[in-house]
């Protein structure tokens, strides 16, 4: 299992965490403009949301 944390102080609101996931872990927050880790045990580990975020406001542990 993985635990996907996303820092909002970081985080630039371009949803590329949202359209990279091929989980599709995350959804999107309209009014806030932010990602939800919405379905966290479907994360499969691979990390392309770390890597498509280019802020690094988003880290992917395993627990």
């Amino acid at each position: 299992m993985f635990e996907v944390t996303v820092d909002y102080e970081k985080c630039q609101g371009d949803e590329e965490c949202v359209g990279n996931c091929p989980s599709e872990v995350f959804d999107w927050d309209e009014e806030n403009q932010k990602p939800i880790v919405a379905r966290m045990d479907d994360c499969l580990g691979c990390e392309t949301c770390v890597e498509v975020c280019e802020v690094g406001a988003i880290t992917v542990e395993e627990v």
